[in-house]
């Protein structure tokens, strides 16, 4: 059923996470708009959504309901005063450039009426930087999905009220989805966070040539009864846009002292337009998928594996962003694995997670910052 207080919503970019959260609020009941500037991308909406429910069909994504019916009772826009008339909530997906979303949320601001609520699905831009031109009074979060996933974030701007916060909570509910509330923002808020620690470890391993792409990959697979393994994630986000990510991160940013080895070892792949699936070709070769691989130390490499994990876990604790538990739960539902970080971590032991922490300690690996963070947490519960 649709939350008494939200009716009416409109999409901001039909790309793929439009289409996907579309598509979840159209099959929990809401009147959908989505709105593009693009006709092209506007025309290919329909079958847009139609690949993306075959695809979680698969895995009764969506319980059984019509797909096909919610899909067509979505209205295509190239008129955004039009789309947002009437709107309660609107959700932005436009591509994670902050001057573009400024400037389309300060436009937007101007055709919207006081009670309306406007969202960004971004997780890598400041919500504090995207609403800064906006008017304090203008009910403003970020209402961040992941793509096949029932989980999604609602992170508070600087003005956010606690009404805004249960309106969105509610909506979450209502489309069958668990909300995860961030006491504040954070950087790739808490599952990309994480999964950066996964993805930043793997990529790191291969570079110190520790192990192949193919033994991580079947490696990850085994400990998580998994599909896809993190080179397989990174070919299915796009090798170019885990470049791209790579290539822009701020001084501070998570791993940042990675930066330079880690872009070299991605050009290999993207000089030579091996961009993962939508290629063809990426970490794997599409065309001729080799998954040999020998098992004999697939227990190191889970080890290796989850300090990433783990340590942002820890992190990510530290700073108050959830609770232990909650960041645990946002792993599981976020990636639909089987365990969270603090289960490997129960599963390793914090005696034995230490001694693989600070072999990567020694290689200059972790950040000052995160190992006494780390360190401190240990001497705590040892």
């Amino acid at each position: 059923m649709s939350s008494a207080k939200i009716k009416k919503i409109c999409f901001i970019g039909a790309g793929t996470m439009g289409c996907f959260n579309s598509l979840l609020a159209s099959v929990a009941g809401y009147e959908c708009t989505i709105y593009d500037q693009s006709n092209e991308v506007l025309e290919n909406r329909i079958d847009s959504q139609k690949m993306i429910a075959q695809y979680l069909t698969q895995s009764n994504f969506f319980n059984g309901k019509d797909t096909n019916a919610a899909i067509l009772k979505i209205k295509n826009s190239d008129n955004l005063k039009s789309a947002l008339e009437n709107t309660d909530l609107v959700s932005e997906s436009i591509p994670e450039d902050l001057n573009l979303k400024i400037k389309v949320f300060n436009q937007i601001e101007t055709m919207i009426s006081k009670g309306t609520i406007l969202t960004t699905n971004t997780s890598t831009l400041s919500i504090e930087k995207i609403s800064r031109g906006l008017d304090p009074n203008t009910k403003f979060a970020a209402l961040h999905s992941y793509l096949g996933s029932k989980l999604i974030d609602i992170v508070k701007g600087a003005h956010t009220s606690d009404n805004t916060v249960s309106s969105l909570v509610a909506y979450v509910e209502s489309i069958g989805s668990m909300p995860l509330v961030l006491n504040k923002e954070h950087p790739g808020y808490v599952v990309n966070f994480m999964l950066g620690g996964l993805l930043t470890q793997s990529l790191l391993m291969v570079i110190e040539d520790k192990y192949t792409i193919q033994e991580i990959d079947a490696a990850w697979k085994s400990l998580n009864i998994s599909q896809v393994g993190p080179f397989g994630m990174m070919d299915m986000f796009g090798l170019d846009i885990v470049k791209q990510a790579w290539q822009e991160k701020e001084v501070d940013s998570f791993h940042i002292m990675h930066q330079n080895k880690i872009v070299k070892l991605l050009s290999e792949y993207t000089d030579n337009s091996y961009l993962g699936l939508k290629t063809g070709r990426g970490f794997y070769n599409y065309s001729n998928i080799d998954f040999g691989h020998e098992k004999s130390n697939f227990d190191k490499i889970q080890n290796d594996l989850c300090i990433g994990i783990i340590e942002t876990a820890i992190v990510l604790s530290n700073r108050e962003i959830v609770d232990k538990k909650q960041i645990n739960e946002a792993w599981i539902i976020g990636t639909t694995l089987s365990k969270g970080p603090f289960d490997f971590l129960d599963e390793i032991g914090l005696v034995k997670f230490l001694e693989s922490y600070e072999e990567w300690v020694s290689r200059d690996y972790v950040s000052g910052e995160f190992y006494s963070i780390v360190k401190n947490y240990s001497e705590k519960n040892l």
